[in-house]
């Protein structure tokens, strides 16, 4: 006989004796303590354990920090065991306890909509068929489907069941794990928005995406591309290069773990091509489609892709949860992403910690973009050419994606290549001007970035160099990797300074220089990170006597956070009462006032390749 336990909240699970199951993997009795998040945003993950079973529950060390940045944001708020909804006995233990048993539907918070995590029996079977022993070349698995289907719910339950199945360990050893692709820049499981990532997963996998938007003790980022778009319709050929060059890593020093490919929900017209694309390059041996209603069309194309790869279709698992919105999730990744801060626990233990301040009460990177000591190589956009005498005004305040350049071949597509090589020396062979000799030095490549950049860069009134790209220019991926986003808090045209918050570390900067290699800043599309522009209104009306836990309307259906501002304003809104002159960007409403017609943000859809648009 096997119990179930659905618990709310952020806890630590160790097995004293026999075996638990939660969230596909399996855990055995041991000294480790494997640490959960578990919101009313997503299912909650159910734990079954045999009768004979006995396992310890924790307080989460981190839950209070991630709570708190309810205080900064209402995306954050209503998710965990708030203590405005615990009974005054309760309050008295709220500081130790971080979780709550729920052993009815009734021991949750009041007008909570709770889903419990459940897996359909055909998924289980599949499951069942991956895992097993495959001699003598490990799996492939890539996962498809519409939008909202449940593939990433599906891959992070394999991906536990994988690490955890008696068959894998006992193919492995003691390190080995089991490497994700992810390739959906719109919604990644592993990465922040706007990329894709190659990722090397140790420990399972039991919290959502937003309580881990950086690596972590289990979770390594091997390498990663910049889009700095949220769909591959803005550049799809380049989205297919960096796909092929992060599978290409995998291949040539990890093709002995399992890999398991999540793609974007873009199933129609161009997006299937590209799907199509990637099964053709990619190579899995197995392609999972997670919907049997079809549509036809896009069953039918991908099977005929999977020539020998082994093709099967899933039940669809939509979540019943809509507390928040793909576009609500995206942006508390990113908010989360810039709150890291990685820390040593109780007992030697790693856990992820979060900043409960504003941004602006952090002190931020203060990058030099003039003279001999410039410290990028410059300001490249996708997608869209900025006017030179925009660029300050267009990155202040954006997020970008700060990329790492290896060398000047990164630079593939600019214009009279050999013009340019003429200065730069004579490395390069006959036919490929930029490239440089296989032995070349750090020293050598940082000179000939050096020269190149006097070349292709212009500097902006501001003085701020700027890399034309009105022909199109992208990084080639096989040279250049991204190293993270960086939020632009302010330019100090005076100084020289991009004053840049976050959590890329000083290692991370000075192997990129060790390297020879430059940094540069690419702008795209993005989503605008408006919760940071309101962080310190919410954090100083907590001083006003509103209770950051009161009811904050979020209308899960919005397609933008902007859209959503006005729907969100509520008890617990800031008011015009506090100092709101000196915040840009920021608009505050009174009480009774509302705006205009047509003043909410206008959205442009591009139904690129879908039917019905001839």
């Amino acid at each position: 006989m096997r119990e179930r336990l659905v618990i709310l909240g952020s806890y630590g699970v160790r097995v004293e004796s026999g075996e638990v199951a939660i969230y596909g993997a399996t855990l055995k009795a041991s000294k480790v303590v494997s640490w959960v998040h578990a919101p009313q945003s997503h299912a909650l993950p159910v734990i079954r354990c045999a009768s004979d079973a006995a396992l310890e529950l924790r307080p989460h060390p981190g839950a209070q920090e991630i709570e708190d940045l309810g205080l900064l944001s209402p995306l954050f708020r209503k998710l965990w065991c708030e203590s405005a909804s615990l009974s005054p006995n309760e309050k008295e233990s709220k500081s130790s306890d971080t979780f709550r048993i729920l052993y009815t539907s009734d021991d949750g918070p009041k007008r909570a909509v709770l889903q419990d995590l459940k897996t359909p029996p055909e998924w289980n079977r599949e499951m069942a068929t991956l895992v097993a022993p495959k001699d003598p070349v490990h799996s492939s698995i890539m996962i498809t489907g519409p939008k909202s289907s449940g593939k990433s719910t599906f891959g992070k339950i394999l991906t536990n069941r994988l690490l955890t199945s008696i068959h894998a360990q006992a193919k492995r050893s003691s390190d080995g794990g089991v490497v994700i692709l992810d390739l959906d820049p719109g919604q990644p499981e592993y990465c922040g928005p706007g990329q894709i990532a190659l990722i090397l997963v140790t420990k399972p996998v039991l919290s959502p995406s937003f309580c881990r938007p950086v690596d972590c003790p289990g979770i390594r980022t091997i390498r990663s591309h910049a889009l700095a778009s949220l769909s591959p319709a803005s550049d799809p050929e380049l989205y297919t290069e960096m796909a092929l060059d992060l599978i290409t890593h995998y291949r040539n020093a990890f093709r002995s773990y399992p890999l398991v490919i999540n793609t974007p929900g873009w199933i129609q017209g161009t997006g299937l091509d590209l799907l199509v694309s990637l099964i053709s390059d990619l190579r899995p041996t197995d392609v999972i489609y997670m919907s049997q209603t079809g549509p036809a069309d896009a069953v039918e194309a991908l099977e005929g892709a999977c020539n020998a790869s082994r093709f099967s279709t899933l039940p669809s698992q939509p979540s019943q949860n809509s507390l928040r919105s793909a576009a609500h999730l995206r942006s508390m990744q990113t908010m989360a992403y810039f709150h890291a801060k990685s820390a040593t626990g109780h007992n030697g233990e790693d856990h992820l910690r979060w900043y409960q301040t504003p941004l602006t009460a952090m002190a931020p990177w203060q990058v030099h973009f003039k003279g001999a000591n410039c410290s990028i190589f410059g300001v490249l956009c996708y997608d869209f050419q900025t006017q030179p005498d925009l660029v300050a005004d267009a990155i202040n305040g954006a997020v970008l994606v700060a990329v790492e350049v290896e060398s000047t071949k990164a630079f593939r597509d600019i214009e009279n290549d050999q013009l340019l090589l003429s200065s730069a020396g004579d490395e390069a062979a006959p036919g490929f001007p930029m490239e440089l000799d296989v032995g070349e030095s750090d020293s050598v490549q940082s000179s000939s970035l050096s020269l190149l950049k006097q070349k292709i860069a212009t500097l902006t009134a501001e003085g701020i160099p700027f890399i034309d790209s009105s022909h199109g220019l992208t990084l080639d991926p096989r040279h250049s990797r991204s190293l993270g986003l960086v939020l632009v808090r302010g330019i100090d045209v005076k100084n020289g300074d991009l004053h840049l918050l976050c959590p890329i570390t000083t290692s991370q900067v000075e192997d990129v220089r060790t390297r020879g290699g430059q940094i540069v800043l690419v702008s795209g599309k993005l989503d605008p990170p408006t919760w940071a522009y309101t962080e310190d209104l919410y954090f100083q009306s907590r001083d006003q006597g509103v209770d950051g836990n009161e009811d904050v309307d979020i209308d899960g259906q919005a397609e933008s956070i902007e859209a959503d501002s006005e729907d969100m304003r509520g008890d617990d809104a800031p008011t015009s009462s506090g100092n709101t002159e000196s915040v840009p960007w920021i608009e505050v409403l009174t009480t009774n006032q509302k705006r205009g017609a047509g003043s909410k943000v206008w959205r442009v859809r591009r139904d690129l390749g879908r039917a019905g648009n001839n």
